[in-house]
């Protein structure tokens, strides 16, 4: 679903900034899913990163239903 690409981001230390690569299809710093400029710009890539999410969502919105899952 997505490669191995590195993706940087600078992330806020003090008063400067730190460069943290990780690689694509990981979890950010921030909880989302990084994706490099290179699967960002296929549009198979994104309609199946798309698919998976919405699934996610799918399976989440279920498990609320029936009390368990995530608040």
């Amino acid at each position: 679903m997505s490669c191995s690409n590195p993706v940087s981001y600078y992330i806020p230390r003090g008063y400067s900034y730190v460069e943290r690569s990780i690689p694509c299809g990981s979890t950010d710093h921030r909880g989302d899913r990084a994706i490099c400029e290179t699967c960002e710009s296929s549009p198979a890539i994104m309609q199946g990163i798309r698919a998976h999410e919405d699934a996610m969502d799918a399976d989440n919105d279920w498990l609320r239903s029936a009390g368990w899952g995530e608040a």
